[in-house]
């Protein structure tokens, strides 16, 4: 990344989740186009066939939000948590990934948990940010699991349009247009929300043509 382009960039979480997004494009095109080819295939199912695969989109999904939690747990507590950031990213993701995996109504609840607990610790309640965190957490975490389904269809497609666009980065080698896009994290972000969304309107609108009963079923 350019000293012009990191000096662009917001300070803060959002800047840290921007700048490791450029780490993970660079990094994924280094490793060239059989990853960038395998991540276009999982981005792509993510798109059209996440609400058919249910159970290992929320292994997948929830292994994601563990890790993203641990994370995030880091750097709110700091030198309070004796585990490295690797070892805590993959107990998170571990313990997160095979709970969905088992339960996927799970998946989008820990996702709408994470969000509202990072959200809540910056309103903190009487004093104290722990109790904003939680109630944030369970505020969000009810929400979500109230609207699973479309929450966890919009997360997977959200996702799989983020994995399409470093995939295709990846793949498409060493031309000097895939290296500038690499750098600039909103376009990748902007290419990830319309593809994000275009998948997860399919897939809706998908599941409710095929709940919705046929003309021989109404003249029964």
């Amino acid at each position: 990344m350019t000293a012009a382009l990191a000096a662009a960039m917001p300070v803060g979480p959002l800047g840290d989740a921007l700048t490791g997004l450029v780490r993970v494009a660079l990094a994924t095109r280094a490793f060239g186009w059989p990853l960038g080819l395998a991540l276009v295939v999982v981005g792509l199912a993510a798109l059209v066939a996440s609400d058919r695969l249910r159970r290992p989109a929320a292994a997948v999904g929830g292994a994601a939000v563990g890790v993203l939690a641990a994370l995030a747990a880091r750097r709110l507590l700091g030198p309070q948590l004796e585990l490295s950031a690797v070892a805590s990213a993959g107990l998170g993701a571990a313990v997160l990934g095979v709970a969905c995996a088992a339960m996927p109504p799970l998946f989008p609840a820990a996702a709408g948990a994470l969000a509202g607990a990072l959200a809540g610790v910056h309103l903190p309640i009487g004093g104290r940010a722990a109790v904003g965190a939680g109630l944030g957490a369970l505020a969000a975490a009810l929400l979500a699991l109230a609207a699973s389904r479309a929450v966890a269809v919009v997360l997977c497609a959200l996702s799989g349009g983020l994995a399409l666009g470093v995939g295709l980065l990846a793949a498409a080698g060493p031309r000097p247009l895939a290296s500038e896009l690499a750098i600039r994290p909103f376009a990748l972000l902007g290419f990830a929300v319309v593809a994000g969304v275009a998948g997860a309107a399919f897939q809706l609108a998908r599941g409710a043509a095929a709940a919705r009963p046929g003309p021989g079923a109404l003249r029964d």
